[in-house]
């Protein structure tokens, strides 16, 4: 029965709860052989938390670079050690209200290519340590920084002093600093107050499940999204019978069709007959086959 249970559960994480204590709730309800998520949401954070059961764990690598979309509001007037609303006060000032279209303009600097300063409280490792952990010891360092994308931002509504946003960007964007660097430019400074993740890649809103939906075994199997169902923007590949075995073995098989229609270093997911996944490919134009990447275990 565990390994009829390979796919993702698109859960959405409510406030409250780690990214950990979802997998800590779902091994609660049946032992998997792998199981795992993609993008860490903070705790106070709710939406998309892709979580990978059994042999899906093997397709983590290739979800976790997908476009993130959010919703968040931002407290203006205050700023937090955390750089969110569960962290410690350090500074709180009463603020008039702005005009809609500064705050317009402000977010609007924010699209394109940015570099972050990453969080202090984060689960980024610096010298062999997450930067939470140092700073709840006390230590001040400097933090790394990171270049992400907004691809795109919009002022969803203003109601003083909360800046409801709505953000696409790359992996690894952190709301929290965009929130913090954006009361600085206004002069005021700003905390985030809510995040609601509402796209993770392929994965969206309406394919969420509640968690508290899930409680046996029925319930995980009706909100399972198969392997097959994912990686939808791939090109898929029908494997021969007989060209399966040499793909379990690790031997390369015969590029199908015309290789001029493929890129080399191309990605492509492998199906049986039966249409059922059985591993991942990268096609090389060089000797005109397909090698294995990761091998699916049905």
């Amino acid at each position: 029965m565990t390994h009829s249970m390979n796919g993702f559960l698109i859960i959405d994480k409510p406030s409250g709860m780690s990214s950990y204590d979802v997998i800590r709730k779902l091994k609660r309800i049946r032992p998997f052989t792998k199981i795992g998520y993609i993008g860490t949401l903070d705790r106070n954070a709710t939406g998309i938390l892709p979580v990978a059961l059994n042999e899906g764990a093997k397709l983590i690598a290739f979800l976790e670079d997908g476009l993130k979309a959010y919703k968040a509001s931002f407290l203006l007037g205050t700023t937090t050690d955390t750089l969110d609303i569960e962290g410690t006060v350090l500074t709180a000032v009463d603020t008039e209200e702005y005009d809609r279209t500064v705050l317009d303009e402000i977010l609007q600097r924010f699209r394109g290519k940015i570099t972050q300063q990453i969080p202090m409280y984060s689960a980024k490792r610096v010298k062999k340590k997450p930067l939470y952990k140092w700073a709840r010891a006390g230590v001040a360092m400097e933090t790394p920084q990171k270049d992400v994308e907004i691809f795109d931002i919009t002022l969803l509504d203003y109601t003083h002093p909360y800046v409801n946003i709505e953000v696409t960007c790359s992996k690894g964007t952190y709301i929290r600093t965009l929130a913090h660097d954006f009361g600085n430019i206004l002069g005021c400074g700003a905390t985030l107050y809510t995040l609601k993740r509402t796209r993770h890649g392929e994965f969206f809103e309406e394919m969420c499940i509640d968690l508290e939906k899930i409680n046996n075994d029925q319930d995980l199997l009706n909100s399972l999204v198969s392997l097959k169902n994912v990686l939808k923007s791939i090109k898929e590949t029908v494997v021969e019978a007989p060209f399966e075995k040499y793909l379990k073995q690790g031997m390369p098989i015969p590029l199908p069709g015309n290789s001029k229609e493929w890129v080399h270093g191309e990605i492509t997911k492998l199906l049986d007959t039966k249409e059922a996944l059985i591993g991942i490919g990268m096609a090389d134009t060089l000797s005109k086959t397909i090698k294995i990447k990761r091998l699916i275990n049905n």
